[in-house]
């Protein structure tokens, strides 16, 4: 199947006929942007996004009340994947790169390695922003995408992005380095215990900051 912009394939997704739509995830912040732009075109067209746990149950694409509904699924046993996208319900499946190269030629499917270009053009023209930090701020931090744009959205002429937490992650990188290391040579109980304890502080500091 050719791929066409990720984006606009998302968008026709939702209100479309179509059944099955596959994202590779690549990783949690990632899911977390698609999750986002899946989300931004359900809610204007009144449809509910509903959030399965990996049971093979599957809901019908509408609710007692009529309501459309497109249910999502975060899942890397090829074998449930298949049972799932044999089902009628509308869905979205949120999987890792060996399902996404084994399924990609036969479904509508999102590569979430393009996710930066994915930023760009949303941003761009589907919010209709162009602020140069604003993009390569979202670019570093697709899951913040959402509260970032609405803060720019309320006071573009003051708007300034958090690069500190750009900072915050390459450290986080860093002590789970020092961690690795720790653990691959002899290790030291202390030192151990002070880089996951000063892991879990810069964990602590990003998330009070989002």
């Amino acid at each position: 199947m050719n791929q066409k912009n990720q984006i606009l394939s998302i968008k026709e997704f939702v209100d479309s006929n179509e059944n099955n739509l596959l994202i590779n995830q690549v990783n949690d912040e990632v899911a977390i942007f698609y999750l986002g732009v899946l989300k931004y075109y359900a809610n204007n067209k009144d449809i509910k996004i509903s959030n399965n746990s990996l049971s093979e149950d599957v809901l019908n694409d509408q609710d007692l009340f009529g309501t459309k509904t497109i249910q999502t699924y975060n899942i890397t046993n090829a074998k449930k994947i298949d049972i799932i996208l044999d089902t009628h319900a509308k869905k979205v499946i949120f999987t890792d790169y060996k399902n996404y190269k084994r399924l990609s030629s036969k479904l509508n499917s999102i590569n979430g390695y393009q996710f930066e270009k994915d930023v760009f053009f949303f941003i761009r023209n589907e919010l209709n922003i162009n602020n140069d930090e604003l993009l390569d701020y979202c670019k570093h931090n697709p899951a913040l995408l959402f509260s970032e744009t609405s803060k720019f959205l309320i006071n573009s002429n003051h708007y300034s992005s958090d690069h500190y937490l750009i900072e915050d992650r390459n450290h986080i990188l860093d002590i789970r380095k020092l961690i690795f290391e720790n653990k691959k040579n002899k290790i030291n109980i202390q030192i151990l215990y002070q880089n996951i304890k000063k892991e879990a502080e810069y964990k602590k500091l990003s998330f009070l900051t989002y």
